[in-house]
């Protein structure tokens, strides 16, 4: 009634000073759609969610917490449709992913805007853009680190996410039936494939591990998630690995060298096997990424852009051309890549009657890696059979069991019915296992991190004021100390202090201040209606 009253004052070129603010009055900020994570498997994920909103509804924002089951069909909603204001983003640390450019311009390149990419909230900048483009052509380590270091506070000035923690996880496992031999400290802990390669049961049966995550395939083309990636590299070799203080550690590959900034020599083992007993060659080594780029594999595709063409050198050596100076490819694509055998993969397709690789099931996987798929039972349990002829003999089988929940894994361990669990143990329940005399504890400071990811071409995170304000409007202390148990810290970059070569130490730490939230959002022309809900600044 009184809008419509002030409208038409306006109307008939009248005012009156009760009716200025109102007429001021901007589009109201719609829902925010705040995509989360199921309570019962990713507790401290879906309370996370629920903290921030608590906040931001003091803000006048009206939100709704979509917690939906993960895998799918969260991921579908996450990576492929985009189906979400705001995504309590999750991304796992890894010994690779210590290369800068994953957890910065890989994740908010305008050009990774597409469904199924990673700039999954469809963020651009020109800055960012020239930035990333910049530092990807650095080999030098120390001029690269102050582009980085530039990127990093771009991000930070443009906000397409806030940054909440990266977290301290604990894995433990039941040191009555099992050792992890000679452990690797790494951001993934017991689950880093050097430390499974490790893993020596004490009963002479396959090491029995817990987990509340479902691989979804073992074909090397589809897989994306970190832990299908992971699996699919214990089956099918890679040229190296990262290993886990982010150095190169060969795997197939015997030594490599960057003969000028677009060229790459690798000298590969001559003396390994494929699972089926047919030599690895250097026909291999090409095929493979010939054929993962032309396939464009949904992962992959991206470190395989700037291959310009693989060349065969001799018996053992393969080279690299690159189509412009790409500094990340040592780590992201020749340590990512599987070689594959290609006496099966170059006639699938056709033998198989398929569209593309993507559709092989792949449910007799053979590669060359230090294990075989003895079976797999979808959503329960995954059987690897060690290779006792592999260069990086594993010490025992693996099985992988699929778990309900966190707590249901931990009880199962103590109880001796499971050997590791791959699931971090539930902060608030850390005290009862460290009690317990057959439970050992390895901690690993993760290099991933949580954030919440803004959709920027949505209906409400398009403006940057709005955006910039909400950092203010997080409770990022009492996530930390109440739901994660003390077990996380604060970072103002997506490169967090793990990382620290590469980390930005001067930006500021946030914190929260609802106070200063309000007042940014008044400066920027917001207000709020009658019912204290928030409105856009007037056009």
């Amino acid at each position: 009634m009184l809008k419509n009253v002030s409208k038409a004052l306006i109307a008939t070129g009248l005012t009156m000073a009760p009716f200025a603010a109102m007429a001021a009055e901007g589009k109201l900020v719609p829902e925010v759609h705040f995509l989360s994570w199921p309570a019962a498997k990713y507790q401290v994920y879906a309370e996370s969610s629920n903290y921030i909103a608590e906040q931001w509804r003091k803000l006048g924002l009206k939100v709704r917490v979509d917690q939906v089951a993960f895998p799918n069909p969260m991921l579908a909603m996450w990576f492929k449709e985009h189906k979400f204001d705001v995504v309590l983003s999750s991304l796992s640390g890894a010994p690779y992913r210590l290369e800068p450019d994953f957890f910065t311009y890989a994740q908010f390149n305008s050009k990774n805007a597409a469904p199924g990419n990673w700039n999954v909230g469809e963020f651009s900048n020109a800055t960012v853009d020239k930035l990333g483009e910049q530092q990807l052509g650095m080999y030098v380590p120390e001029k690269r680190r102050e582009v980085i270091h530039d990127l990093q506070k771009a991000l930070h000035d443009n906000m397409p996410e806030i940054v909440l923690n990266y977290t301290v996880s604990s894995f433990a496992i039941n040191s009555d039936n099992m050792s992890i031999d000679d452990y690797q400290h790494s951001p993934q802990g017991i689950r880093a494939n050097q430390n499974i390669l490790r893993m020596k049961t004490k009963s002479g049966k396959a090491v029995r591990i817990g987990w509340t995550v479902s691989y979804t395939t073992v074909n090397p083309l589809v897989a994306s998630t970190i832990e299908d990636l992971d699996l699919v590299a214990l089956m099918y070799d890679r040229l190296i690995w990262i290993a886990p203080n982010g150095s190169p550690e060969m795997m197939l590959a015997k030594s490599f060298e960057v003969v000028d900034d677009k060229t790459v020599d690798v000298q590969i083992r001559t003396d390994h096997t494929f699972s089926d007993g047919k030599p690895v060659t250097a026909e291999d080594v090409k095929f493979s990424f010939d054929y993962f780029k032309k396939w464009e594999a949904v992962y992959l595709k991206k470190y395989l852009s700037r291959l310009a063409s693989v060349e065969i050198r001799g018996k053992d050596t393969v080279r690299f051309k690159l189509s412009q100076p790409y500094a990340p490819f040592i780590m992201n694509t020749l340590g990512q890549v599987y070689v594959l055998p290609k006496h099966i993969w170059s006639t699938l397709v056709k033998d198989k009657g398929l569209k593309k690789p993507q559709d092989f099931a792949n449910t007799k996987p053979i590669g060359s890696g230090p294990y075989t798929l003895k079976y797999r039972k979808e959503g329960q349990e995954v059987y690897l059979s060690r290779r006792a002829d592999h260069f990086a003999k594993p010490k025992s089988d693996i099985l992988h069991i699929i778990f309900g929940s966190a707590e249901v894994i931990g009880q199962t361990l103590k109880k001796g019915s499971i050997d590791a669990s791959f699931q971090p143990l539930v902060p608030t329940s850390i005290s009862e296992f460290t009690s317990a005399k057959n439970i050992k504890i390895y901690d690993a400071k993760s290099n991933g991190y949580n954030s919440a990811r803004f959709k920027v071409t949505g209906p409400v995170f398009w403006n940057l004021d709005l955006r910039r304000a909400l950092s203010h409007a997080v409770p990022y202390q009492a996530i930390i100390d109440e739901i994660y148990g003390g077990n996380a810290s604060k970072s103002a970059s997506s490169i967090t202090p793990v990382n620290a070569y590469w980390h930005n130490a001067s930006l500021p730490e946030p914190k929260l201040d609802l106070d200063k939230a309000k007042a940014m959002l008044k400066d920027a022309g917001f207000t709020w209606d009658g019912d204290g809900r928030l409105h856009f600044p007037a056009e």
